[in-house]
């Protein structure tokens, strides 16, 4: 029964590698449960013992990514770092590091973001997106709202405006880089992109003004 359950576990994992590979090549809504099947060297048959569908093998794709902002997440998590706006350069920049050399969450985060159009029966996948955007949002946030509060952010901004702000840079760094097909060095210059987006947060070092 154990060699059973393993073999299963395998297929499954062997079905997944192949949907991501044709996913990558034919995009998401244009792919077929054929080519799949054909790609991982297996039947429709076995195809349909783990999944429904086209949809539950993409949402599995998507259930077990770990997205870079989910990364910034943990690595908040392990920073001992007593300034929030230390902390989350760190952390960022620490998920940078690591996508720079996996290259299967390039190829999932590629899929995710370029392969995939979410109308009808992918819908209601984006809703895992949205998470990922809201959980890393209020981790920003509430960062930078410590910040906020012991008068080390700005006045020109406020948390939930530079949270924004510093989502949005994230996420075009990781999108620049690969549809440029890594024609800068992610770490080098998008660490330098987060320290001077933070260091123009930080109090002190911009115009003192109104808050955005």
């Amino acid at each position: 029964m154990r060699r059973t359950k393993a073999e299963a576990a395998e297929t499954r994992e062997g079905i997944l590698v192949a949907a991501e590979q044709v996913f990558l090549e034919r995009g998401v809504n244009q792919a077929t449960l054929t080519e799949i099947a054909t790609q991982a060297g297996v039947t429709r048959g076995a195809i349909y013992f783990h999944f429904h569908d086209k949809r539950d093998i993409f949402q599995a794709i998507i259930g077990r990514a770990r997205f870079p902002q989910e990364e910034i997440m943990l690595q908040a998590a392990c920073c001992n770092h007593p300034n929030p706006l230390n902390i989350l350069e760190e952390s960022i920049v620490a998920a940078l590091e690591l996508f720079a050399t996996d290259e299967r969450q390039q190829t999932i985060f590629i899929i995710i973001n370029e392969r995939c159009e979410y109308v009808g029966e992918f819908a209601p996948v984006i809703e895992r997106l949205r998470e990922v955007r809201r959980n890393v949002g209020s981790l920003f946030t509430g960062l930078l709202a410590i910040a906020e509060r012991r008068g080390e952010l700005s006045g020109e901004w406020t948390a939930s405006t530079a949270a924004a702000v510093l989502l949005a840079l994230v996420g075009g760094l990781l999108n620049e880089w690969l549809r440029s097909e890594k024609s800068f060095d992610l770490v080098a210059c998008g660490g330098k992109a987060v320290h001077t987006m933070l260091r123009s947060l930080r109090a002190g070092t911009g115009a003192a003004g109104k808050a955005v």
